[in-house]
């Protein structure tokens, strides 16, 4: 009977997995666009959060959850302190702007004040999340830092859902090294520590062997561990910075919490909204001044504030270069007839080549067709 018991739950979890996982992967194409420097700051917002610990206020557990909770180190043997960093609390997502399940608070600093208990390093006490308790495990962390509104991932779902696998020789500040089914880290640079080659992190852990708090820290991790298995991912809506001021004639995009950005007809805050331009957007850059951008939109001339302006995704848009105008054509050859044209000023999408590389078939303005590789250069 145990054994067909078993059989039939694995089933019904089987059958689980198939359903959710197609609802979670179409939520990661919802979140908002994030750039490497807007996450790198929301991870040191909360490895260098200062905030009060009182052992009176922030120890107290229900006691039916007291044999899974364990105190991270650092609140031991003291009545208060004034503590920096986020406590490490097994599968916690309480950060600056989240929580976690269920949670009666709204972030971290709310559950200190509401009493929540400080920090639970305690993985193997047979549960996930323990109720009452305040803080951010690996995953939570980044989950925090990249700002995915979604229910609590775990190493395996983080990965899978809202990450792209990429060459180790490729990672980059900002992207992470996974571990799936035990860790996970944002990757900072490359360096040594203690002898040992490897990488500098920003991470959530109990470990102390290299030092700082049980909890959100900068880190670091050996590669000799990174060869045990870690993965290098990159988050699927991350985007480059640009580079600040940007000179005219460059490309961008419109990178906002909000579904539209204002369209000022002068760079000034109190100036004459001209309209809005949806998240996402694509524009050429005309001018700068003092953090506010100059651009065209829908035949219109009008500023939008730097901070809603991120870099377009590498190798995705071509513009043309060499010419004024490129034909777009019907197929891969100068006797194909022309469909339209891609002007200086304007951006296509890349959908494919010709056999022999010569040829790049594009999308601009709802024209698929095909121009000549020659006059065509990538944005970014």
């Amino acid at each position: 009977m145990k054994k067909i018991g078993s059989m039939i739950m694995v089933a019904i979890f089987l059958a689980a997995a198939l359903i959710a996982t197609p609802f979670v992967n179409t939520k990661a194409a919802t979140q908002v666009q994030i750039t490497r420097s807007e996450a790198e700051s929301r991870a040191l917002n909360m490895i260098n959060l200062t905030w009060t610990y009182s052992k009176a206020a922030n120890s107290y557990i229900n006691p039916k959850y007291a044999y899974a909770v364990t105190s991270p180190k650092q609140f031991n043997n003291v009545t208060t302190l004034q503590a920096v960093g986020i406590p490490y609390n097994w599968g916690g997502l309480d950060g600056m702007d989240s929580n976690s399940y269920n949670a009666p608070w709204i972030n971290f600093l709310d559950a200190i004040n509401h009493g929540a208990y400080a920090g639970n390093t305690n993985s193997d006490g047979g549960m996930g999340y323990v109720p009452g308790t305040a803080g951010l495990d690996c995953s939570g962390f980044v989950q925090a830092v990249f700002n995915i509104h979604d229910y609590k991932q775990s190493t395996s779902t983080l990965f899978n859902n809202y990450f792209t696998k990429i060459n180790l020789s490729d990672i980059k500040h900002m992207d992470i090294l996974d571990k799936p089914g035990d860790h996970v880290v944002i990757f900072d640079k490359w360096g040594t520590q203690n002898g040992l080659n490897g990488a500098f992190t920003y991470e959530s852990t109990p470990d102390q062997y290299y030092g700082g708090i049980q909890g959100v820290k900068k880190y670091f991790i050996s590669m000799n561990t990174i060869n045990t298995g870690y993965i290098a991912g990159r988050y699927v809506n991350i985007a480059e910075d640009l580079p600040h001021p940007v000179s005219a004639g460059v490309f961008a995009q419109v990178s906002t919490s909000s579904a539209a950005v204002n369209f000022m007809s002068s760079p000034l805050s109190t100036a004459t909204i001209l309209g809005t331009i949806p998240n996402g957007s694509i524009f050429y850059m005309q001018d700068y001044n003092q953090g506010w951008y100059q651009v065209s939109y829908n035949g219109k001339l009008g500023w939008i504030y730097g901070t809603n302006i991120a870099a377009i995704p590498s190798g995705k848009y071509v513009t043309v270069i060499n010419t004024t105008s490129l034909n777009i054509r019907s197929g891969p050859s100068t006797t194909n007839s022309i469909l339209g044209t891609l002007n200086q000023g304007q951006y296509a999408m890349v959908l494919g080549y010709s056999a022999d590389g010569k040829w790049c078939n594009i999308s601009i303005n709802g024209i698929q067709g095909w121009s000549s590789n020659t006059y065509l250069s990538y944005i970014y």
